[in-house]
């Protein structure tokens, strides 16, 4: 991807998400009727806080993630996020894809952390969650240092979602790029 071709389709992301809310941090009504601040899977698989930005922000901090399955290497990305990307999954969603489901577990967590032009400095993160309650997609971006202003959603009726419909239940990393 050329550098003027990545900054098109992150100026096209940009102004996508303007369209689709006037303050991307403001979070969206959840099924149940709240913010969106459920509890995530319990345990090292991601428990211990919530969905609602503010705790994803806290989470992806935390870095307890590092710990799943993930792929073996930052490498360039191939989708929206631009710049070299690593993925990491949970145990339910690790084990979902290696069986090939086409739904995956309520429960289900992606966290794709983002490295800008280079390998060595993390830059942001990107983290997709099936609410373990609701069973809806929860999708959030937030960039470093101070994580200021995420972009967050619920359900799939959003400019993240759009963009991850062609995966398999709404989950673009393949089992293959995860060993």
């Amino acid at each position: 991807m050329t550098h003027s071709h990545l900054l098109r389709s992150s100026l096209a992301l940009l102004l996508l998400g303007a369209a689709c809310s006037d303050n991307p941090a403001v979070e969206q009504p959840g099924s149940d009727g709240g913010t969106g601040d459920l509890a995530m899977t319990a345990g090292s698989d991601g428990g211990g806080t919530d969905n609602s930005a503010a705790g994803l922000t806290a989470f992806v901090k935390a870095g307890s993630y590092k710990s799943w399955k993930a792929e073996p290497a930052i490498h360039a990305s191939t989708g929206p996020h631009g710049g070299n990307v690593r993925t990491y999954v949970n145990a339910l969603l690790y084990a979902s894809l290696k069986a090939g489901n086409v739904s995956h577990p309520k429960g289900s967590i992606v966290v794709k952390e983002l490295y800008g032009s280079g390998t060595t400095t993390l830059t942001g993160h990107a983290v997709d969650i099936k609410d373990e309650v609701s069973g809806e997609w929860v999708f959030y971006e937030g960039f470093a240092p101070g994580y200021s202003s995420p972009y967050y959603f619920r359900g799939t009726s959003n400019f993240c979602a759009s963009c991850h419909s062609p995966g398999k239940d709404y989950v673009l990393t393949p089992a293959s790029a995860i060993p």
